[in-house]
Protein backbone atom coordinates (compact mmCIF):
# COMPACT_ATOMS: atom_id res chain seq x y z
CA UNK A 1 0.00 0.00 0.00
CA UNK A 2 1.65 3.47 -0.88
CA UNK A 3 2.38 6.12 1.62
CA UNK A 4 -0.75 8.37 0.20
CA UNK A 5 -3.31 5.48 0.94
CA UNK A 6 -1.63 4.81 3.46
CA UNK A 7 -1.96 8.53 5.63
CA UNK A 8 -5.62 8.79 4.56
CA UNK A 9 -6.24 6.18 7.09
CA UNK A 10 -5.82 6.15 10.94
CA UNK A 11 -6.11 2.20 10.83
CA UNK A 12 -5.52 1.42 7.46
CA UNK A 13 -5.89 -2.20 6.11
CA UNK A 14 -3.56 -5.20 6.44
CA UNK A 15 -2.36 -6.83 3.93
CA UNK A 16 -0.05 -9.71 5.41
CA UNK A 17 -1.20 -12.93 5.56
CA UNK A 18 -3.27 -14.00 8.79
CA UNK A 19 -0.81 -15.79 11.15
CA UNK A 20 -0.99 -19.33 10.83
CA UNK A 21 -1.52 -19.78 14.50
CA UNK A 22 -4.36 -17.04 14.44
CA UNK A 23 -5.80 -18.88 12.01
CA UNK A 24 -5.68 -22.24 13.57
CA UNK A 25 -7.16 -20.67 17.06
CA UNK A 26 -10.01 -19.46 15.15
CA UNK A 27 -10.62 -22.79 13.42
CA UNK A 28 -11.43 -24.15 16.54
CA UNK A 29 -13.18 -21.61 18.06
CA UNK A 30 -15.90 -22.00 15.83
CA UNK A 31 -16.83 -25.82 16.24
CA UNK A 32 -16.43 -25.09 19.91
CA UNK A 33 -18.56 -22.36 19.53
CA UNK A 34 -21.21 -23.92 17.44
CA UNK A 35 -21.10 -27.18 19.86
CA UNK A 36 -21.99 -24.62 22.70
CA UNK A 37 -24.93 -23.28 20.48
CA UNK A 38 -25.94 -26.92 19.84
CA UNK A 39 -25.74 -27.69 23.63
CA UNK A 40 -27.57 -24.32 24.61
CA UNK A 41 -30.40 -25.43 22.62
CA UNK A 42 -30.75 -28.78 23.69
CA UNK A 43 -31.14 -27.61 27.28
CA UNK A 44 -34.71 -27.69 26.89
CA UNK A 45 -35.04 -30.85 27.06
CA UNK A 46 -34.62 -30.86 30.62
CA UNK A 47 -35.97 -27.56 31.69
CA UNK A 48 -38.79 -27.90 29.69
CA UNK A 49 -39.73 -31.28 28.69
CA UNK A 50 -38.95 -32.70 32.24
CA UNK A 51 -40.72 -31.68 35.60
CA UNK A 52 -38.51 -30.66 37.99
CA UNK A 53 -34.69 -29.76 37.02
CA UNK A 54 -32.45 -31.05 39.65
CA UNK A 55 -30.34 -28.15 41.99
CA UNK A 56 -26.69 -29.30 40.13
CA UNK A 57 -28.56 -29.61 36.43
CA UNK A 58 -30.08 -26.03 37.54
CA UNK A 59 -26.99 -24.94 38.53
CA UNK A 60 -24.91 -26.02 35.45
CA UNK A 61 -27.70 -24.51 33.23
CA UNK A 62 -27.32 -21.02 34.60
CA UNK A 63 -23.33 -21.02 34.33
CA UNK A 64 -23.18 -22.75 30.36
CA UNK A 65 -26.72 -21.33 29.15
CA UNK A 66 -26.87 -18.34 31.16
CA UNK A 67 -23.68 -16.98 30.86
CA UNK A 68 -20.43 -18.97 28.62
CA UNK A 69 -22.56 -19.79 26.16
CA UNK A 70 -23.77 -16.03 25.78
CA UNK A 71 -20.28 -15.41 24.42
CA UNK A 72 -20.64 -17.70 21.28
CA UNK A 73 -22.60 -15.28 19.00
CA UNK A 74 -20.69 -11.87 20.19
CA UNK A 75 -17.48 -13.88 19.29
CA UNK A 76 -18.76 -14.98 15.82
CA UNK A 77 -19.48 -11.30 15.24
CA UNK A 78 -16.29 -10.46 16.22
CA UNK A 79 -14.23 -13.17 14.37
CA UNK A 80 -16.18 -12.00 10.93
CA UNK A 81 -15.01 -8.44 11.90
CA UNK A 82 -11.54 -9.29 12.19
CA UNK A 83 -11.62 -11.69 9.01
CA UNK A 84 -13.78 -9.02 7.21
CA UNK A 85 -12.52 -5.72 8.30
CA UNK A 86 -8.73 -6.17 7.93
CA UNK A 87 -8.16 -5.92 4.48
CA UNK A 88 -11.84 -4.02 3.10
CA UNK A 89 -11.75 -0.90 1.08
CA UNK A 90 -14.95 0.82 0.19
CA UNK A 91 -15.46 0.88 -3.26
CA UNK A 92 -18.23 0.26 -5.55
CA UNK A 93 -16.62 -2.25 -6.91
CA UNK A 94 -15.82 -4.05 -4.02
CA UNK A 95 -18.88 -3.18 -1.95
CA UNK A 96 -20.88 -5.48 -5.37
CA UNK A 97 -18.85 -8.38 -4.94
CA UNK A 98 -18.80 -8.27 -1.56
CA UNK A 99 -22.83 -8.08 -1.45
CA UNK A 100 -23.09 -10.91 -4.17
CA UNK A 101 -20.47 -13.73 -2.14
CA UNK A 102 -22.33 -12.57 1.09
CA UNK A 103 -25.13 -13.52 0.00
CA UNK A 104 -24.60 -16.78 -1.36
CA UNK A 105 -22.87 -17.58 1.83
CA UNK A 106 -25.44 -15.94 4.24
CA UNK A 107 -28.98 -15.47 2.23
CA UNK A 108 -28.83 -18.50 0.46
CA UNK A 109 -28.54 -21.63 3.32
CA UNK A 110 -30.48 -19.04 5.58
CA UNK A 111 -33.24 -19.45 2.94
CA UNK A 112 -32.66 -23.23 1.83
CA UNK A 113 -32.65 -24.63 5.75
CA UNK A 114 -36.18 -22.26 6.60
CA UNK A 115 -37.98 -23.50 3.21
CA UNK A 116 -36.49 -27.22 4.15
CA UNK A 117 -38.30 -27.11 7.76
CA UNK A 118 -41.59 -25.63 6.11
CA UNK A 119 -41.46 -28.34 3.62
CA UNK A 120 -41.35 -30.85 6.83
CA UNK A 121 -43.79 -29.23 8.64
CA UNK A 122 -46.12 -29.65 5.32
CA UNK A 123 -45.26 -33.03 4.35
CA UNK A 124 -44.41 -34.64 7.92
CA UNK A 125 -45.75 -33.07 10.51
CA UNK A 126 -44.79 -30.95 13.77
CA UNK A 127 -41.94 -30.65 15.99
CA UNK A 128 -42.16 -30.13 19.52
CA UNK A 129 -40.77 -27.11 20.60
CA UNK A 130 -39.90 -25.61 16.82
CA UNK A 131 -43.05 -25.50 15.06
CA UNK A 132 -45.99 -26.62 12.67
CA UNK A 133 -47.35 -25.77 9.26
CA UNK A 134 -50.28 -24.15 10.99
CA UNK A 135 -47.94 -21.96 13.24
CA UNK A 136 -46.59 -20.98 10.42
CA UNK A 137 -49.53 -20.05 8.36
CA UNK A 138 -50.99 -18.08 11.38
CA UNK A 139 -47.69 -16.13 11.36
CA UNK A 140 -47.05 -15.56 7.83
CA UNK A 141 -45.33 -17.88 5.98
CA UNK A 142 -43.46 -15.13 3.96
CA UNK A 143 -42.48 -13.31 7.35
CA UNK A 144 -41.25 -16.33 9.16
CA UNK A 145 -39.32 -17.26 6.24
CA UNK A 146 -37.24 -14.23 6.00
CA UNK A 147 -37.52 -13.37 9.32
CA UNK A 148 -38.81 -10.13 9.11
CA UNK A 149 -39.32 -8.70 12.43
CA UNK A 150 -39.94 -11.79 14.02
CA UNK A 151 -37.28 -15.62 14.62
CA UNK A 152 -37.41 -17.05 11.08
CA UNK A 153 -39.35 -20.67 10.91
CA UNK A 154 -35.60 -22.22 11.88
CA UNK A 155 -34.98 -20.01 14.66
CA UNK A 156 -31.33 -20.26 15.32
CA UNK A 157 -30.73 -18.82 12.08
CA UNK A 158 -31.64 -14.92 12.65
CA UNK A 159 -27.48 -14.93 13.39
CA UNK A 160 -27.37 -14.92 9.37
CA UNK A 161 -29.70 -12.49 8.98
CA UNK A 162 -28.11 -9.95 11.48
CA UNK A 163 -24.67 -10.72 10.30
CA UNK A 164 -25.58 -10.11 6.57
CA UNK A 165 -27.33 -6.85 7.60
CA UNK A 166 -23.70 -5.73 9.30
CA UNK A 167 -22.20 -6.70 6.53
CA UNK A 168 -23.99 -4.52 4.34
CA UNK A 169 -23.40 -1.18 6.76
CA UNK A 170 -20.40 -2.10 7.25
CA UNK A 171 -18.95 0.40 4.88
CA UNK A 172 -20.46 3.13 7.61
CA UNK A 173 -18.00 1.52 9.94
CA UNK A 174 -14.79 2.19 8.08
CA UNK A 175 -15.31 5.67 8.13
CA UNK A 176 -14.63 5.46 12.15
CA UNK A 177 -11.00 3.88 10.86
CA UNK A 178 -10.59 6.41 8.76
CA UNK A 179 -11.05 9.78 11.35
CA UNK A 180 -11.42 8.55 14.88
CA UNK A 181 -11.64 4.73 15.53
CA UNK A 182 -10.98 5.18 19.00
CA UNK A 183 -14.21 7.37 19.30
CA UNK A 184 -16.04 4.82 17.27
CA UNK A 185 -15.15 2.07 19.58
CA UNK A 186 -16.17 3.70 22.21
CA UNK A 187 -19.36 5.46 20.74
CA UNK A 188 -20.75 1.61 19.54
CA UNK A 189 -20.22 0.58 23.18
CA UNK A 190 -22.40 3.14 24.78
CA UNK A 191 -25.17 2.26 22.12
CA UNK A 192 -24.88 -1.07 23.37
CA UNK A 193 -24.38 -0.75 26.96
CA UNK A 194 -26.63 2.34 27.51
CA UNK A 195 -29.72 2.54 24.81
CA UNK A 196 -30.77 -1.69 24.51
CA UNK A 197 -31.33 -3.54 27.43
CA UNK A 198 -31.12 -6.77 25.58
CA UNK A 199 -27.41 -8.00 25.42
CA UNK A 200 -28.03 -9.71 22.11
CA UNK A 201 -29.29 -6.55 19.61
CA UNK A 202 -27.68 -4.89 16.24
CA UNK A 203 -25.93 -2.92 18.61
CA UNK A 204 -24.33 -5.87 20.04
CA UNK A 205 -23.34 -6.85 16.62
CA UNK A 206 -22.32 -3.93 15.45
CA UNK A 207 -19.73 -3.22 18.10
CA UNK A 208 -18.52 -6.89 18.28
CA UNK A 209 -17.87 -6.54 14.28
CA UNK A 210 -16.30 -3.05 14.63
CA UNK A 211 -14.26 -4.79 17.49
CA UNK A 212 -12.66 -7.51 15.33
CA UNK A 213 -11.92 -5.25 13.24
CA UNK A 214 -10.58 -2.79 15.06
CA UNK A 215 -8.32 -5.29 16.57
CA UNK A 216 -6.89 -6.42 12.97
CA UNK A 217 -6.17 -2.99 12.07
CA UNK A 218 -4.38 -1.80 14.93
CA UNK A 219 -2.13 -5.28 14.84
CA UNK A 220 -3.59 -6.10 18.05
CA UNK A 221 -1.10 -8.56 19.14
CA UNK A 222 -2.76 -12.26 19.48
CA UNK A 223 -0.54 -15.01 18.79
CA UNK A 224 0.54 -16.21 21.87
CA UNK A 225 -0.19 -15.81 25.31
CA UNK A 226 -0.43 -12.53 26.56
CA UNK A 227 -1.18 -11.17 30.15
CA UNK A 228 -4.61 -9.45 28.65
CA UNK A 229 -5.83 -13.14 27.84
CA UNK A 230 -4.97 -14.21 31.50
CA UNK A 231 -6.58 -11.42 33.27
CA UNK A 232 -9.44 -11.57 31.29
CA UNK A 233 -9.79 -15.24 31.70
CA UNK A 234 -9.86 -14.40 35.33
CA UNK A 235 -11.69 -11.41 35.59
CA UNK A 236 -14.47 -13.34 33.41
CA UNK A 237 -14.50 -16.17 35.72
CA UNK A 238 -15.12 -14.23 39.34
CA UNK A 239 -17.77 -11.52 37.29
CA UNK A 240 -19.58 -15.04 35.99
CA UNK A 241 -18.98 -16.46 40.33
CA UNK A 242 -21.10 -13.23 40.77
CA UNK A 243 -23.46 -12.84 38.03
CA UNK A 244 -25.14 -16.30 38.11
CA UNK A 245 -26.07 -16.14 41.74
CA UNK A 246 -26.78 -12.53 41.20
CA UNK A 247 -30.00 -12.33 43.06
CA UNK A 248 -29.14 -15.23 45.17
CA UNK A 249 -26.60 -12.34 47.30
CA UNK A 250 -29.20 -10.28 47.68
CA UNK A 251 -28.58 -7.60 44.66
CA UNK A 252 -31.39 -6.22 42.92
CA UNK A 253 -30.31 -3.59 40.64
CA UNK A 254 -31.33 -4.90 37.05
CA UNK A 255 -29.43 -1.95 35.31
CA UNK A 256 -26.19 -3.01 36.74
CA UNK A 257 -26.61 -6.78 36.47
CA UNK A 258 -27.32 -5.87 32.51
CA UNK A 259 -24.12 -3.23 32.18
CA UNK A 260 -21.83 -6.06 34.25
CA UNK A 261 -23.80 -8.45 31.74
CA UNK A 262 -22.32 -6.95 28.82
CA UNK A 263 -19.03 -6.61 30.17
CA UNK A 264 -19.13 -9.46 30.94
CA UNK A 265 -19.59 -11.07 27.46
CA UNK A 266 -16.45 -8.81 26.19
CA UNK A 267 -14.36 -10.27 28.86
CA UNK A 268 -15.42 -14.04 27.60
CA UNK A 269 -13.64 -13.11 23.85
CA UNK A 270 -10.44 -12.91 26.07
CA UNK A 271 -11.35 -16.34 28.10
CA UNK A 272 -12.28 -18.06 25.25
CA UNK A 273 -9.13 -17.17 23.19
CA UNK A 274 -6.70 -18.00 25.66
CA UNK A 275 -7.94 -21.63 25.87
CA UNK A 276 -7.78 -21.65 22.31
CA UNK A 277 -3.79 -21.14 22.69
CA UNK A 278 -3.74 -24.76 24.48
CA UNK A 279 -1.82 -26.67 22.83
CA UNK A 280 -4.56 -29.81 23.03
CA UNK A 281 -7.29 -27.59 21.65
CA UNK A 282 -5.27 -25.70 19.19
CA UNK A 283 -3.70 -28.92 17.27
CA UNK A 284 -6.98 -31.17 18.38
CA UNK A 285 -7.20 -33.19 14.89
CA UNK A 286 -11.17 -34.23 16.09
CA UNK A 287 -11.48 -30.35 16.45
CA UNK A 288 -10.21 -29.53 13.38
CA UNK A 289 -11.82 -31.95 11.41
CA UNK A 290 -15.45 -30.98 13.05
CA UNK A 291 -14.60 -27.86 12.48
CA UNK A 292 -14.83 -28.17 8.74
CA UNK A 293 -18.37 -28.49 8.93
CA UNK A 294 -18.78 -26.13 11.62
CA UNK A 295 -21.42 -24.67 9.60
CA UNK A 296 -23.44 -27.47 8.47
CA UNK A 297 -23.37 -28.59 12.01
CA UNK A 298 -24.72 -24.99 12.83
CA UNK A 299 -27.55 -25.16 10.15
CA UNK A 300 -28.83 -28.32 10.56
CA UNK A 301 -29.06 -29.13 14.46
CA UNK A 302 -32.56 -27.73 14.39
CA UNK A 303 -34.78 -29.66 14.23
CA UNK A 304 -32.13 -32.79 14.89
CA UNK A 305 -31.55 -31.84 18.77
CA UNK A 306 -35.49 -31.64 18.81
CA UNK A 307 -36.13 -34.20 17.28
CA UNK A 308 -33.58 -36.90 18.91
CA UNK A 309 -34.55 -35.71 22.11
CA UNK A 310 -38.24 -36.59 21.34
CA UNK A 311 -37.21 -40.06 21.22
CA UNK A 312 -35.19 -39.86 24.25
CA UNK A 313 -37.61 -39.12 26.08
CA UNK A 314 -39.83 -41.73 24.74
CA UNK A 315 -37.44 -44.38 26.47
CA UNK A 316 -35.56 -42.29 28.66
CA UNK A 317 -36.88 -39.98 31.61
CA UNK A 318 -33.80 -38.14 33.21
CA UNK A 319 -34.80 -38.08 36.69
CA UNK A 320 -32.66 -36.22 38.75
CA UNK A 321 -29.08 -34.26 38.82
CA UNK A 322 -26.77 -37.24 37.14
CA UNK A 323 -29.04 -38.14 34.58
CA UNK A 324 -30.15 -34.95 33.65
CA UNK A 325 -26.60 -33.31 32.88
CA UNK A 326 -26.02 -36.79 31.17
CA UNK A 327 -29.10 -35.99 28.97
CA UNK A 328 -27.51 -32.29 28.07
CA UNK A 329 -24.62 -33.67 27.26
CA UNK A 330 -25.09 -36.71 25.99
CA UNK A 331 -27.67 -35.44 23.02
CA UNK A 332 -25.80 -32.30 22.18
CA UNK A 333 -22.86 -34.48 21.54
CA UNK A 334 -24.68 -37.18 19.38
CA UNK A 335 -25.91 -34.14 17.33
CA UNK A 336 -22.01 -32.81 16.96
CA UNK A 337 -20.83 -35.68 15.82
CA UNK A 338 -23.61 -36.95 13.91
CA UNK A 339 -24.16 -33.82 12.11
CA UNK A 340 -20.17 -33.61 11.20
CA UNK A 341 -20.32 -37.14 10.00
CA UNK A 342 -23.40 -36.83 8.04
CA UNK A 343 -21.56 -33.15 6.19
CA UNK A 344 -18.66 -35.27 5.86
CA UNK A 345 -20.57 -37.87 4.03
CA UNK A 346 -22.47 -35.26 1.88
CA UNK A 347 -19.43 -33.04 1.25
CA UNK A 348 -17.40 -36.26 -0.54
CA UNK A 349 -20.57 -37.50 -1.87
CA UNK A 350 -22.68 -34.66 -3.08
CA UNK A 351 -19.74 -31.64 -3.10
CA UNK A 352 -21.56 -28.94 -5.17
CA UNK A 353 -25.24 -29.81 -3.52
CA UNK A 354 -23.43 -29.39 -0.54
CA UNK A 355 -21.52 -26.43 -1.22
CA UNK A 356 -24.43 -24.51 -2.30
CA UNK A 357 -25.93 -25.29 0.65
CA UNK A 358 -23.67 -24.37 3.30
CA UNK A 359 -22.47 -20.97 1.14
CA UNK A 360 -18.89 -22.57 0.54
CA UNK A 361 -17.62 -22.29 -2.72
CA UNK A 362 -18.42 -24.70 -5.69
CA UNK A 363 -15.52 -27.06 -5.86
CA UNK A 364 -13.89 -26.77 -9.49
CA UNK A 365 -15.10 -29.84 -12.43
CA UNK A 366 -11.85 -32.00 -13.58
CA UNK A 367 -11.17 -30.49 -16.79
CA UNK A 368 -11.46 -33.21 -18.86
CA UNK A 369 -7.61 -34.28 -20.66
CA UNK A 370 -7.16 -33.77 -24.62
CA UNK A 371 -5.31 -35.27 -27.52
CA UNK A 372 -3.05 -33.22 -29.30
CA UNK A 373 -3.07 -34.28 -33.07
Amino acid sequence: MNETATSAWMLGPVREPLDREVSRRIDVLRIILIGLIVLAHGARGITVRVNGTGPVAGWMLEVLNGHVDFVAVPLFFAISGFLFLRKFEPSAAAYGDMLRKKAASLLVPYCIFNVGLAAWFYFVGSIEMVGSWGFLIEEGLVTKTLGLGTTPINYPLWFLRDLFVVFALSPGLLLFYKEAPGVGLVALFCLWAGINPNPYSYFCDFFMFYLGGYLARSRFPLAGVSWWQNWGTVAFVCLTAVLAPYRQLGLTDEHVRLFLFKCNLILGLACFWRFSALTAVRESRLLHWLARHSFFIYLAHEPTVSILQTRLLTVWKPVGDAQQVAFYWLSGLTVIFFLGSLGEALSRLLPRLYAVATGARLPRRPVPATSRG
